[in-house]
Protein backbone atom coordinates (compact mmCIF):
# COMPACT_ATOMS: atom_id res chain seq x y z
CA UNK A 1 0.00 0.00 0.00
CA UNK A 2 1.46 3.36 -1.04
CA UNK A 3 2.40 5.87 1.63
CA UNK A 4 -0.73 8.24 2.88
CA UNK A 5 -0.92 11.63 3.34
CA UNK A 6 -3.26 13.88 5.41
CA UNK A 7 -4.30 17.45 5.02
CA UNK A 8 -5.66 19.21 8.09
CA UNK A 9 -7.48 22.91 7.74
CA UNK A 10 -10.57 24.23 8.64
CA UNK A 11 -10.98 25.69 5.17
CA UNK A 12 -12.86 23.43 2.66
CA UNK A 13 -11.89 25.14 -0.58
CA UNK A 14 -8.37 24.73 0.61
CA UNK A 15 -8.79 21.16 0.93
CA UNK A 16 -10.81 21.03 -1.80
CA UNK A 17 -7.92 22.30 -3.50
CA UNK A 18 -5.23 19.76 -2.09
CA UNK A 19 -7.44 17.18 -3.56
CA UNK A 20 -7.52 18.82 -7.21
CA UNK A 21 -4.02 19.23 -7.09
CA UNK A 22 -2.11 16.22 -5.47
CA UNK A 23 -4.45 13.04 -5.51
CA UNK A 24 -3.03 12.03 -9.00
CA UNK A 25 0.04 11.78 -7.21
CA UNK A 26 0.04 10.99 -3.75
CA UNK A 27 -2.51 8.86 -1.80
CA UNK A 28 -4.70 11.80 0.13
CA UNK A 29 -6.85 12.28 2.92
CA UNK A 30 -8.37 15.45 4.01
CA UNK A 31 -10.13 16.53 7.73
CA UNK A 32 -10.97 20.36 8.64
CA UNK A 33 -9.85 19.89 12.39
CA UNK A 34 -7.86 18.44 14.54
CA UNK A 35 -9.97 16.30 16.64
CA UNK A 36 -10.92 14.80 13.86
CA UNK A 37 -7.14 14.02 12.64
CA UNK A 38 -6.83 12.72 15.88
CA UNK A 39 -9.78 10.54 15.67
CA UNK A 40 -8.03 9.25 12.36
CA UNK A 41 -4.99 8.29 14.28
CA UNK A 42 -6.66 6.78 17.51
CA UNK A 43 -8.55 4.66 14.99
CA UNK A 44 -5.62 2.97 13.58
CA UNK A 45 -4.99 4.98 10.35
CA UNK A 46 -1.21 5.20 10.06
CA UNK A 47 0.52 8.25 7.80
CA UNK A 48 3.53 8.89 5.72
CA UNK A 49 2.69 12.21 6.18
CA UNK A 50 0.75 14.61 7.96
CA UNK A 51 -0.09 18.08 6.71
CA UNK A 52 -1.91 20.96 9.27
CA UNK A 53 -2.64 24.58 9.22
CA UNK A 54 -1.74 26.75 11.54
CA UNK A 55 -4.73 28.66 12.62
CA UNK A 56 -7.42 26.79 12.88
CA UNK A 57 -10.40 27.12 15.54
CA UNK A 58 -10.26 24.67 18.88
CA UNK A 59 -7.03 23.15 18.56
CA UNK A 60 -4.43 24.90 16.22
CA UNK A 61 -1.76 23.07 13.80
CA UNK A 62 1.33 23.09 16.78
CA UNK A 63 -1.30 21.31 19.50
CA UNK A 64 -1.88 18.87 16.79
CA UNK A 65 1.27 18.76 15.63
CA UNK A 66 2.24 17.96 19.21
CA UNK A 67 -0.31 15.16 19.92
CA UNK A 68 0.24 13.66 16.78
CA UNK A 69 4.30 13.48 17.42
CA UNK A 70 3.67 11.59 20.55
CA UNK A 71 0.98 9.30 19.12
CA UNK A 72 2.89 8.63 16.15
CA UNK A 73 6.57 9.56 16.31
CA UNK A 74 7.50 8.20 12.75
CA UNK A 75 5.03 10.57 10.65
CA UNK A 76 6.28 12.80 8.85
CA UNK A 77 4.89 16.51 9.99
CA UNK A 78 4.83 19.73 8.64
CA UNK A 79 3.00 22.65 8.70
CA UNK A 80 1.73 25.34 6.29
CA UNK A 81 0.46 28.68 7.44
CA UNK A 82 -0.24 32.60 6.46
CA UNK A 83 1.47 33.48 9.39
CA UNK A 84 5.12 34.73 9.18
CA UNK A 85 5.95 35.17 12.60
CA UNK A 86 9.23 33.72 13.42
CA UNK A 87 8.01 33.17 17.17
CA UNK A 88 5.73 30.21 15.39
CA UNK A 89 8.02 29.32 12.89
CA UNK A 90 10.55 28.32 16.02
CA UNK A 91 8.05 27.13 18.28
CA UNK A 92 6.69 24.25 15.43
CA UNK A 93 10.29 23.45 15.00
CA UNK A 94 10.69 22.74 18.66
CA UNK A 95 7.20 21.46 19.96
CA UNK A 96 5.63 19.61 16.90
CA UNK A 97 9.32 18.07 15.63
CA UNK A 98 8.52 19.57 12.29
CA UNK A 99 10.35 18.56 9.50
CA UNK A 100 9.36 21.75 7.18
CA UNK A 101 7.48 24.95 7.57
CA UNK A 102 5.95 26.52 4.71
CA UNK A 103 3.95 29.46 4.45
CA UNK A 104 0.84 30.50 2.11
CA UNK A 105 0.09 30.40 -0.24
CA UNK A 106 2.54 28.05 -1.24
CA UNK A 107 3.65 27.21 -4.72
CA UNK A 108 2.75 23.65 -5.99
CA UNK A 109 5.88 22.40 -7.00
CA UNK A 110 7.70 23.16 -3.80
CA UNK A 111 4.27 21.67 -1.70
CA UNK A 112 4.79 18.17 -3.92
CA UNK A 113 8.72 18.22 -3.61
CA UNK A 114 8.19 18.99 0.38
CA UNK A 115 5.68 16.05 0.26
CA UNK A 116 7.77 13.62 -1.96
CA UNK A 117 11.11 14.79 0.51
CA UNK A 118 8.85 14.12 3.37
CA UNK A 119 7.24 10.23 2.12
CA UNK A 120 11.06 9.36 1.51
CA UNK A 121 12.24 10.55 5.32
CA UNK A 122 9.18 8.53 6.72
CA UNK A 123 10.53 4.98 4.56
CA UNK A 124 13.73 5.87 5.61
CA UNK A 125 12.66 5.93 8.96
CA UNK A 126 10.75 3.16 9.18
CA UNK A 127 13.54 0.85 7.47
CA UNK A 128 16.22 2.39 10.52
CA UNK A 129 13.35 1.39 12.72
CA UNK A 130 13.37 -2.25 11.39
CA UNK A 131 16.79 -2.28 11.24
CA UNK A 132 17.12 -1.53 14.20
CA UNK A 133 14.55 -3.83 16.06
CA UNK A 134 16.06 -6.53 14.11
CA UNK A 135 19.31 -6.33 15.24
CA UNK A 136 17.97 -5.81 18.50
CA UNK A 137 16.37 -8.84 18.70
CA UNK A 138 18.97 -10.86 17.32
CA UNK A 139 21.49 -9.46 20.19
CA UNK A 140 19.35 -9.99 22.91
CA UNK A 141 18.22 -13.64 21.83
CA UNK A 142 21.72 -14.62 21.23
CA UNK A 143 22.79 -13.46 24.67
CA UNK A 144 20.12 -15.22 26.32
CA UNK A 145 20.78 -17.69 24.76
CA UNK A 146 24.75 -17.89 26.28
CA UNK A 147 22.92 -17.70 29.31
CA UNK A 148 21.02 -20.16 29.23
CA UNK A 149 24.40 -22.41 28.76
CA UNK A 150 26.23 -21.04 31.74
CA UNK A 151 23.95 -20.14 34.25
CA UNK A 152 20.43 -21.87 33.70
CA UNK A 153 19.75 -20.96 37.47
CA UNK A 154 19.98 -17.29 36.35
CA UNK A 155 17.76 -17.96 33.01
CA UNK A 156 15.50 -19.08 35.14
CA UNK A 157 14.43 -16.95 36.63
CA UNK A 158 13.29 -14.62 33.49
CA UNK A 159 10.25 -16.07 32.31
CA UNK A 160 8.98 -15.18 36.22
CA UNK A 161 10.56 -11.72 35.71
CA UNK A 162 8.83 -10.97 32.81
CA UNK A 163 5.26 -12.30 33.86
CA UNK A 164 5.81 -9.44 36.94
CA UNK A 165 7.27 -6.82 34.90
CA UNK A 166 4.23 -6.88 32.26
CA UNK A 167 1.94 -7.40 35.25
CA UNK A 168 3.20 -3.80 36.54
CA UNK A 169 4.99 -1.96 34.56
CA UNK A 170 2.77 0.41 32.99
CA UNK A 171 0.75 0.78 36.32
CA UNK A 172 4.37 2.91 37.56
CA UNK A 173 4.92 4.38 33.84
CA UNK A 174 7.53 2.27 32.51
CA UNK A 175 7.18 1.44 28.51
CA UNK A 176 6.90 0.76 26.19
CA UNK A 177 6.17 -2.88 26.52
CA UNK A 178 9.31 -4.27 24.94
CA UNK A 179 11.77 -2.84 26.98
CA UNK A 180 10.30 -3.97 29.74
CA UNK A 181 11.19 -7.40 28.18
CA UNK A 182 14.44 -6.79 27.54
CA UNK A 183 15.20 -5.71 30.60
CA UNK A 184 14.08 -8.74 31.84
CA UNK A 185 15.77 -11.00 29.49
CA UNK A 186 19.35 -9.23 29.74
CA UNK A 187 19.11 -8.37 33.55
CA UNK A 188 20.90 -11.72 34.65
CA UNK A 189 23.48 -11.96 31.97
CA UNK A 190 26.13 -10.88 34.37
CA UNK A 191 25.71 -13.86 36.31
CA UNK A 192 27.85 -15.74 33.74
CA UNK A 193 30.46 -14.65 36.20
CA UNK A 194 28.88 -16.30 39.15
CA UNK A 195 29.99 -20.75 40.70
CA UNK A 196 27.69 -22.64 40.01
CA UNK A 197 25.42 -22.98 42.69
CA UNK A 198 25.79 -19.00 44.34
CA UNK A 199 22.18 -18.09 43.17
CA UNK A 200 20.63 -21.37 44.45
CA UNK A 201 22.90 -20.44 48.01
CA UNK A 202 21.13 -17.25 47.94
CA UNK A 203 17.39 -18.49 47.24
CA UNK A 204 17.93 -20.73 50.06
CA UNK A 205 19.02 -18.02 51.90
CA UNK A 206 22.47 -19.51 53.13
CA UNK A 207 25.54 -16.92 53.52
CA UNK A 208 27.52 -16.49 50.50
CA UNK A 209 31.43 -16.66 50.70
CA UNK A 210 33.17 -13.58 50.87
CA UNK A 211 34.25 -14.40 46.73
CA UNK A 212 31.05 -15.04 46.06
CA UNK A 213 29.47 -12.05 47.49
CA UNK A 214 31.93 -9.96 45.86
CA UNK A 215 31.22 -11.54 42.17
CA UNK A 216 27.43 -11.57 43.15
CA UNK A 217 27.74 -7.24 43.60
CA UNK A 218 29.71 -7.27 40.23
CA UNK A 219 27.13 -8.78 37.93
CA UNK A 220 25.08 -5.99 37.73
CA UNK A 221 27.96 -3.72 36.36
CA UNK A 222 29.49 -6.72 34.49
CA UNK A 223 26.26 -7.16 32.78
CA UNK A 224 25.79 -3.27 31.98
CA UNK A 225 29.12 -3.48 30.34
CA UNK A 226 27.82 -6.00 27.86
CA UNK A 227 24.93 -4.91 26.59
CA UNK A 228 25.45 -0.45 27.06
CA UNK A 229 26.77 -0.44 23.16
CA UNK A 230 23.67 -1.80 21.80
CA UNK A 231 21.68 0.53 20.31
CA UNK A 232 18.73 1.84 21.96
CA UNK A 233 19.68 -0.01 24.94
CA UNK A 234 21.31 2.68 27.06
CA UNK A 235 18.95 3.14 29.63
CA UNK A 236 17.83 -0.43 29.83
CA UNK A 237 22.01 -1.12 30.36
CA UNK A 238 21.71 1.67 33.30
CA UNK A 239 19.04 0.10 34.99
CA UNK A 240 20.46 -3.04 35.00
CA UNK A 241 23.95 -1.85 37.12
CA UNK A 242 21.68 -0.08 39.21
CA UNK A 243 19.64 -3.30 39.86
CA UNK A 244 20.92 -4.30 43.68
CA UNK A 245 20.76 -0.24 44.70
CA UNK A 246 17.98 0.27 47.40
CA UNK A 247 15.60 2.95 47.48
CA UNK A 248 17.06 4.43 50.70
CA UNK A 249 20.48 4.47 48.53
CA UNK A 250 22.18 1.92 50.33
CA UNK A 251 23.94 -0.91 48.17
CA UNK A 252 25.98 -1.20 44.86
CA UNK A 253 26.58 0.64 43.02
CA UNK A 254 28.14 2.78 46.15
CA UNK A 255 27.38 6.12 45.01
CA UNK A 256 24.62 9.03 46.57
CA UNK A 257 21.79 7.77 43.85
CA UNK A 258 18.71 7.24 46.40
CA UNK A 259 14.83 7.33 45.63
CA UNK A 260 13.60 8.70 42.62
CA UNK A 261 17.12 9.48 41.11
CA UNK A 262 17.67 5.82 40.95
CA UNK A 263 16.39 4.98 37.45
CA UNK A 264 13.58 3.85 37.23
CA UNK A 265 14.25 0.32 35.77
CA UNK A 266 16.66 -0.34 38.63
CA UNK A 267 13.72 0.00 40.90
CA UNK A 268 11.62 -2.34 39.17
CA UNK A 269 14.62 -4.99 38.55
CA UNK A 270 15.57 -4.22 42.71
CA UNK A 271 11.82 -5.29 43.40
CA UNK A 272 11.17 -7.68 41.50
CA UNK A 273 14.37 -9.72 41.86
CA UNK A 274 14.04 -9.60 45.55
CA UNK A 275 9.96 -10.83 45.38
CA UNK A 276 11.58 -13.51 43.04
CA UNK A 277 14.19 -14.75 45.69
CA UNK A 278 11.54 -14.74 47.96
CA UNK A 279 9.43 -16.78 46.66
CA UNK A 280 12.43 -19.28 46.08
CA UNK A 281 12.44 -20.06 49.29
CA UNK A 282 9.46 -21.67 49.75
CA UNK A 283 7.09 -18.68 50.08
CA UNK A 284 3.61 -17.80 49.17
CA UNK A 285 3.42 -14.68 46.97
CA UNK A 286 1.61 -13.23 49.67
CA UNK A 287 3.90 -14.16 52.09
CA UNK A 288 6.77 -12.93 50.12
CA UNK A 289 4.85 -9.60 49.76
CA UNK A 290 4.56 -9.03 53.26
CA UNK A 291 8.94 -10.07 53.45
CA UNK A 292 9.30 -7.44 51.00
CA UNK A 293 7.36 -5.17 52.99
CA UNK A 294 9.08 -5.37 56.39
CA UNK A 295 11.92 -4.03 54.46
CA UNK A 296 9.85 -1.01 52.61
CA UNK A 297 12.73 1.34 53.24
CA UNK A 298 14.65 -0.58 50.28
CA UNK A 299 11.80 -0.30 47.87
CA UNK A 300 9.42 2.30 45.87
CA UNK A 301 6.65 2.45 47.65
CA UNK A 302 4.66 2.87 44.59
CA UNK A 303 6.09 -0.18 42.99
CA UNK A 304 5.66 -2.22 46.13
CA UNK A 305 1.99 -1.21 46.52
CA UNK A 306 2.04 -1.87 42.59
CA UNK A 307 3.29 -5.37 43.00
CA UNK A 308 1.21 -5.95 46.08
CA UNK A 309 -2.76 -4.70 44.01
CA UNK A 310 -1.25 -6.77 40.95
CA UNK A 311 -0.87 -10.07 43.03
CA UNK A 312 -3.67 -9.63 44.66
CA UNK A 313 -6.10 -10.13 42.11
CA UNK A 314 -3.88 -12.91 40.18
CA UNK A 315 -4.95 -16.42 40.34
CA UNK A 316 -3.76 -18.79 43.00
CA UNK A 317 -1.41 -20.88 40.95
CA UNK A 318 -1.80 -24.66 41.84
CA UNK A 319 0.17 -27.52 39.88
CA UNK A 320 -0.08 -30.49 38.51
CA UNK A 321 2.88 -33.34 37.66
CA UNK A 322 2.99 -34.39 34.03
CA UNK A 323 5.44 -36.84 32.06
CA UNK A 324 8.08 -36.12 30.54
CA UNK A 325 6.44 -37.32 27.31
CA UNK A 326 3.11 -35.43 28.00
CA UNK A 327 4.76 -31.53 28.03
CA UNK A 328 4.16 -29.44 25.29
CA UNK A 329 6.11 -26.18 24.46
CA UNK A 330 4.88 -23.23 26.68
CA UNK A 331 3.80 -25.08 29.93
CA UNK A 332 5.70 -23.09 32.81
CA UNK A 333 7.98 -25.34 35.43
CA UNK A 334 6.20 -24.73 39.06
CA UNK A 335 9.36 -26.09 40.65
CA UNK A 336 13.18 -26.35 39.87
CA UNK A 337 14.25 -29.43 37.91
CA UNK A 338 16.77 -31.12 39.14
CA UNK A 339 18.65 -34.06 37.93
CA UNK A 340 19.54 -36.98 39.97
CA UNK A 341 22.87 -36.10 40.66
CA UNK A 342 21.54 -32.94 42.64
CA UNK A 343 22.03 -30.23 39.49
CA UNK A 344 19.88 -27.80 38.42
CA UNK A 345 18.82 -28.52 34.68
CA UNK A 346 15.91 -25.56 34.79
CA UNK A 347 14.56 -23.44 36.75
CA UNK A 348 11.36 -22.56 38.48
CA UNK A 349 9.16 -20.16 36.18
CA UNK A 350 11.06 -20.82 32.82
CA UNK A 351 8.89 -21.74 30.21
CA UNK A 352 9.24 -24.68 28.19
CA UNK A 353 10.07 -25.00 24.35
CA UNK A 354 10.76 -27.44 21.57
CA UNK A 355 14.27 -28.02 22.41
CA UNK A 356 14.31 -27.78 26.06
CA UNK A 357 10.89 -30.77 25.79
CA UNK A 358 13.45 -32.26 23.55
CA UNK A 359 16.23 -32.38 25.96
CA UNK A 360 14.26 -33.16 28.74
CA UNK A 361 13.21 -36.31 26.99
CA UNK A 362 16.69 -37.20 26.02
CA UNK A 363 17.94 -37.06 29.66
CA UNK A 364 14.82 -39.18 30.98
CA UNK A 365 15.66 -41.80 28.57
CA UNK A 366 19.86 -41.97 29.89
CA UNK A 367 18.77 -41.48 33.48
CA UNK A 368 19.83 -38.16 34.01
CA UNK A 369 16.27 -37.15 35.56
CA UNK A 370 13.18 -39.14 36.93
CA UNK A 371 9.95 -38.92 35.06
CA UNK A 372 7.13 -36.49 36.48
CA UNK A 373 7.22 -32.88 35.91
CA UNK A 374 5.37 -30.49 37.86
CA UNK A 375 4.10 -27.56 35.69
CA UNK A 376 1.26 -24.86 36.41
CA UNK A 377 -1.99 -26.05 34.89
CA UNK A 378 -3.03 -22.98 33.02
CA UNK A 379 0.16 -23.11 31.29
CA UNK A 380 -0.95 -26.72 30.61
CA UNK A 381 -4.15 -25.80 28.80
Amino acid sequence: MSAEVLFVDDDLNILQGYQRTLRRQFKIETVDSGAAALSMLEGGRNFAVIVSDMRMPGMDGLELLRSVKSRSQDTVRIMVTGNTDQQTAVAAINEGDVYRFLTKPCDPDVLVKTLQDGIEQYRLIQAERELLEGTLAGAVGALSETLALVNPEAFGRIDRMKALLNGIAAAVGFGPPWKAEVMATLSQLGCVILPDGTLRKLSRGQKLSEEENQLYEMHPSMGCNMIEKIPRLGDVAEAIRYQLKSYDGTGVPNDKLAGAAIPLGARLLKLINDFISAESTGLAPADAIHKLREHAECYDPDMLRALGDHLGVAKVARTIKLSVAMLAPGMVLAKDLMTRDGSLLLGAGQKLTETSRERLLGHLANGVIDDGIEVEPAAAD
